[in-house]
């Protein structure tokens, strides 16, 4: 399998997966898709090409059945990696048993030579929409005011800009606004992460670079009017972030991968 040119020492590589939609049992099928199996495919792909990761970040909806030993079933599983793993919650996912790194709302920080990567929690209760609560926001101006001296990574799980997608886009994050005011006051921000959208995209706005990811699960079909899975393969994004304050990015796929999705549904 072909890898990428590795990096100098002193650069941190950083994997982004997103919506595993794992079932409470492991052999338990999801719109005619097993995600276990689908989740484990692409960690030993992603393992095979990157020996060295710094961080394993999951931007959101882990679970589609959210229960604890859905999460617990997670944990026990990448933690038998030996490589720092974050995750924060998704619309489909159980605040109550969710596994939070800091208590919420304050973001985890996640802390790489020149780097800061800030996960912010931006799923509601109950909610399939998004939004980024006012007190969470305050800790965030703190963290970015406190580390002028680091470049910035921000992950959450809804889109804050729209994917011309109508369906999805009525479910983004719906304080994008409140969100961009804080970041515009800050120079040393270079990209956020996120997923919800199952599907790979890249929006610059102030210099920032936003960054949407496949799910390891199915994909959306791009610019639909209405609910549509797409036939893409589950992939994952692989960040180089840089000694200089730059970063490399890149989407993969699974290679040779094939599936029988069930395009019947009209959403989920």
């Amino acid at each position: 399998m072909p890898t990428l040119k590795p990096p100098n020492l002193q650069n941190k590589i950083i994997i982004q997966i997103t919506d595993t939609h794992l079932m409470d049992q492991p052999e338990t099928e999801f719109v005619q898709i097993n995600p276990e199996q689908n989740f484990h495919a692409v960690i030993d792909d992603l393992l095979q090409r990157f020996p060295h990761i710094d961080a394993l970040i999951h931007t959101g909806d882990l679970a589609q059945i959210a229960n604890p030993e859905t999460y617990t079933r997670y944990q026990n599983y990448m933690q038998k990696l030996g490589i720092p793993f974050f995750q924060i919650p998704g619309n489909h996912d159980d605040l109550a048993h969710f596994p939070f790194h800091t208590p919420d709302p304050i973001p985890t920080v996640i802390e790489l030579g020149e780097w800061s990567i800030i996960l912010l929690n931006s799923a509601v209760q109950g909610q399939t929409d998004g939004w980024i609560q006012t007190e969470q926001l305050q800790h965030l101006k703190q963290i970015l005011e406190q580390q002028l001296d680091k470049n910035i990574i921000l992950a959450c799980h809804h889109h804050p800009f729209a994917m011309k997608s109508h369906w999805i886009d009525q479910h983004k994050l719906k304080n994008t606004e409140e969100f961009i005011h804080i970041l515009e006051h800050f120079k040393h921000i270079k990209a956020v992460i996120y997923g919800h959208v199952h599907q790979d995209s890249k929006h610059v706005w102030n210099g920032i670079s936003f960054l949407s990811t496949p799910a390891t699960c199915v994909q959306f079909k791009p610019l639909s009017h209405n609910f549509a899975l797409d036939d893409m393969a589950p992939g994952y994004r692989y960040l180089q972030l840089k000694e200089n304050g730059e970063f490399e990015t890149e989407v993969f796929r699974l290679k040779n991968f094939s599936q029988k999705i069930m395009q019947e549904i009209s959403g989920y």
